[in-house]
């Protein structure tokens, strides 16, 4: 088997407190997965390369999970005890240390350039893996900046003209990119291996209320269909005495091209009344907000994969989802599907939650947490056999 060597650039440009995002999460588990079986570790930096050998790699885990620095001193004692160090953005320069017959494997959208690539074609049966988790920036361009959709498809041409593998989470995915090679002279073999779902376990406390709330987990970005709750709970406030209304609470930051919604945030008299704008929280706190809900909502237009109903899923909690593909595949009939073009329907959906009694709360969490979901030793068995 080829030797594995992960990039983690975009966990090292995202260093300090703030909140994983789904990309994150999927690195760090692939971080994991590389310790076991004795990998390596590559991140690009503002100032060079690190490099991070088998004996070295297994520290690193811990050094991320630290509180107590902020992202400055974090990467300063990353860099301290990385195996080697290049002051060059050459990637050649640390070249040399790495093991013949590498598997590069790039999941986390970041350092994906021709440079990286051509550096990695020098080394004798190198094998370059990349994992594409979605292609919305091309296929949805109304909820990109002009330049992250140009960001997205520098990465994407560099992946279909150099790299030996592709892995998307879902059909759709796999679908899209295979569209996206017609013409180019390139068809690199795409598998689709669905994420794995890792929650760690029920938190220790759960977040609690006086009435029933809602949780809205991601970027505050157009994609994501914030407007179409904000509305909902307008409506409420028209229609149903505040005592009555549940809570909204919105995790996660502000994104772009969104200012309607950053206007109502920030004027609505809704706001710390029943519409809780929480921002980015930890892993740890936005596992324990979802764990103590009444549902999650996911209203989004498009998604790669779509981790939130997963993972409340994991968590025994109901989702309200718009009828996304992969979740519709990998979920079945465990969310409650709403048409994220029908208000009434979401309305109608959230109110029939937050009105269940104990009994029907109790046999739904039952239902959800005896759900087979995807698993990440399913998604590596089958991502890992293409090193043989």
């Amino acid at each position: 088997m080829a030797t594995p060597v992960l990039d983690l650039s975009r966990t090292f440009s995202r260093l300090g407190p703030r909140a994983s995002t789904g990309i994150d999460r999927v690195e760090r588990a692939y971080l994991e997965e590389t310790i076991r079986r004795g990998g390596w570790a590559l991140i690009r930096t503002p100032r060079g390369f690190l490099m991070f050998e088998p004996d070295r790699l297994p520290r690193l885990p811990d050094y991320l999970d630290r509180t107590d620095l902020d992202g400055a001193d974090l990467a300063s004692t990353i860099r301290a005890i990385a195996s080697s160090r290049s002051s060059s953005l050459s990637i050649r320069k640390i070249m040399w240390r790495m093991p013949n017959g590498l598997a590069y494997i790039n999941v986390g959208h970041t350092n994906i350039n021709s440079q990286t690539f051509r550096a990695m074609m020098e080394m004798p049966d190198n094998r370059k893996i990349v994992m594409i988790h979605d292609t919305i920036p091309i296929d949805h361009p109304e909820y990109q900046t002009e330049a992250s959709r140009a960001k997205f498809v520098e990465r994407l041409t560099a992946t279909i003209n150099f790299a030996n593998h592709i892995i998307v989470p879902s059909d759709e995915v796999r679908e899209n990119i295979e569209r996206r090679m017609v013409g180019t002279g390139h068809r690199v073999p795409v598998t689709v291996s669905p994420l794995g779902i890792d929650v760690g376990g029920q938190p220790a406390a759960p977040a609690k209320s006086d009435k029933p709330y809602f949780v809205v987990l991601g970027t505050i970005e157009p994609r994501k269909n914030h407007q179409l709750l904000l509305d909902i709970w307008d409506r409420m406030h028209q229609k149903m005495d505040e005592s009555r209304i549940p809570e909204l609470r919105i995790i996660g930051a502000r994104g772009w091209k969104n200012p309607t919604v950053f206007d109502w945030l920030d004027h609505s008299p809704h706001v710390g009344r029943t519409v809780f704008e929480m921002g980015s929280l930890p892993d740890k706190e936005m596992k324990a907000q979802m764990a103590g809900a009444t549902g999650l909502l996911f209203p989004s237009h498009a998604e790669g994969f779509g981790l939130p109903p997963f993972e409340a899923t994991a968590l025994g909690i109901p989702s309200i989802s718009a009828p996304l593909r992969t979740v519709e595949l990998f979920l079945g009939d465990m969310p409650i599907y709403a048409d994220p073009a029908d208000m009434y329907q979401w309305f109608q959906a959230i109110r029939g939650l937050a009105t269940e009694d104990l009994a029907q709360r109790a046999q739904r969490r039952a239902e959800l947490l005896a759900y087979g979901l995807p698993t990440w030793e399913k998604h590596f068995d089958r991502v890992f056999e293409l090193l043989d």
